[in-house]
């Protein structure tokens, strides 16, 4: 009887001690996905805001009174090098969505246990990302049309202008009235 005590002491012991460094295992698991997460989160904010102020940029010389075809010309030739720098950040944030959805896919995430996914939240994201993608193709599309009106003589620009740009105005007013529709779907916490 005396062997059996230390026995089962040695055992509950041992079983603490296993309990113990399972807690530790997963405070120090929590603690590096709270970090990453809190890193990834800062730069999808950091690289969001940059993509909005080109876009705001590009937006407001888009959408500046222009009176004449030399008005559009100058204005698109202001925002060409500005598309670069949009299409840079939209794929930068377009990866940086892609890491974080894929980090809530995975199997061993701490937060599942307090969190709820936010499939809505992904879905409209993928949404608007697409919705960029088509928008910035439709500005480099203007912006050649226009550089290539700038190259045709100023009798002939008008049926140009017509037939050229205004078929793709009309993609871009749609493809912005979608996107006003998708941000306004997503709640505040989403954003």
């Amino acid at each position: 009887m005396t062997n059996e005590r230390p026995s089962t002491f040695r055992w509950i012991y041992a079983a603490g001690a296993i309990i113990l460094v399972l807690i530790t295992i997963f405070a120090v698991t929590f603690a590096v996905q709270e970090h990453n997460d809190r890193v990834l989160s800062d730069e999808i904010t950091g690289t969001a805001s940059e993509l909005q102020d080109t876009g705001a940029r590009i937006t407001s010389i888009r959408d500046a009174d222009m009176k004449d075809m030399n008005d559009y010309i100058r204005a698109y030739s202001e925002i060409a090098p500005l598309l670069d720098d949009y299409d840079r950040h939209l794929q930068r944030i377009t990866d940086l969505y892609n890491e974080a959805h894929e980090r809530d896919r995975r199997l061993l995430r701490v937060e599942r246990l307090y969190m709820r996914p936010q499939l809505t939240n992904w879905e409209n994201m993928s949404e608007i990302l697409d919705i960029a993608r088509a928008l910035n193709k439709v500005f480099r599309q203007e912006a050649s049309v226009v550089q290539n009106m700038a190259l045709i003589p100023e009798p002939e620009r008008m049926q140009f202008w017509h037939e050229q740009f205004l078929p793709l105005e009309v993609q871009e007013k749609a493809l912005r009235a979608r996107m006003l529709i998708v941000g306004q779907r997503m709640s505040p916490s989403e954003q």
